[in-house]
């Protein structure tokens, strides 16, 4: 008897795709997207409107690996969001992906960014900007950074499924 591949859900949407969602054909498809697949991909342009289409990509992920527990998806959904704000407001990237992957323990939560800096809104010169790493930290069972050699940041998190 053979493994079943791990297949792995891409969604990739355009800065058109974002403005009509979710009057899109990735939206109306999102049920059969999702094949069980225990790791999802979506890449986004890192546009404002973004972030409630990752959060709204990821419920529908979870919705199809049928957790059960509220508060672990409530975790994962405010993770996710913090991510991909962070990734839009504070580089100056064109497009930002996001990464689930489950495994039995743990589910990871990955945002990668091109990791350039941002001329715009930086938490020291803006009102209510700065507690997004800390939310997330005291949330998530590991928080981390990575560099590529392409220059892109991944910050990461993890949470605890047991």
């Amino acid at each position: 008897m053979s493994a079943t591949p791990r297949v792995c859900a891409r969604v990739t949407l355009s800065p058109q795709e974002i403005d009509r969602w979710p009057d899109t054909p990735v939206a109306r498809a999102l049920a059969t997207l999702w094949p069980r697949s225990r790791t999802a991909t979506f890449s986004l342009p890192a546009m404002d409107r973004a972030v409630p289409i990752c959060r709204s990509l990821t419920r529908s992920w979870l919705a199809q690996q049928r957790f059960k527990d509220e508060d672990i998806c409530d975790t994962v959904l405010l993770i996710s969001t913090e991510l991909a704000t962070n990734a839009i407001v504070h580089t100056g990237s064109a497009v930002i992906t996001m990464s689930l992957r489950r495994n039995k323990d743990h589910l990871r939560i990955q945002v990668r960014d091109q990791g350039t800096q941002s001329a715009g809104k930086h938490w020291h010169n803006t009102s209510g900007f700065g507690r997004g790493l800390e939310i997330i930290a005291s949330y998530a069972g590991v928080l981390g950074t990575r560099r590529g050699a392409d220059g892109t940041r991944t910050m990461w998190a993890t949470v605890n499924l047991a």
